[in-house]
């Protein structure tokens, strides 16, 4: 189950992180507004949370293709919990409107919170699922 969800989370993280670059930087006010953002939905997305994105992706894409079964789930379960740690971050110093409320350059929106918290949670569960190769628990 790790392996499966690694696979599938790095294309999802790798698609967040190179459309985040797409999107610009929170940092950049336009209009008095950041940027970062997709259409109406507030993201403030910076290079930063950008290369964190990629990092989990790389980080995911090698546990999902390349690594063994143990390593898999023990980098799935991590990833996991990094993201589950970034959503309690979120959820306790969320973000303003207007983006002036970020730490070490991550703005924590509602949606990038709930996005972490599904994903982290998600990962926490297929890392300690194990996986099919093995045996049953008698």
């Amino acid at each position: 189950m790790a392996r499966l969800y690694a696979q599938f989370a790095a294309i999802v993280f790798l698609a967040f992180g190179f459309g985040g670059f797409l999107t610009g930087d929170a940092g950049t006010l336009v209009h008095h507004h950041p940027s970062g953002n997709l259409d109406g939905m507030t993201l403030h997305l910076t290079y930063a949370r950008d290369v964190l994105n990629l990092a989990i992706a790389a980080a995911l894409g090698f546990a999902g293709f390349r690594a063994g079964d143990s390593l898999a789930g023990e980098t799935v379960l991590s990833v996991g919990v990094v993201l589950l740690v970034l959503a309690v971050v979120g959820f306790a110093y969320p973000d303003t409107a207007a983006g002036t409320r970020s730490i070490a350059s991550l703005h924590f929106t509602l949606v990038i919170n709930i996005f972490d918290a599904v994903a982290g949670a998600l990962g926490v569960l297929c890392g300690l699922g194990g996986t099919a190769a093995e045996p049953a628990a008698t």
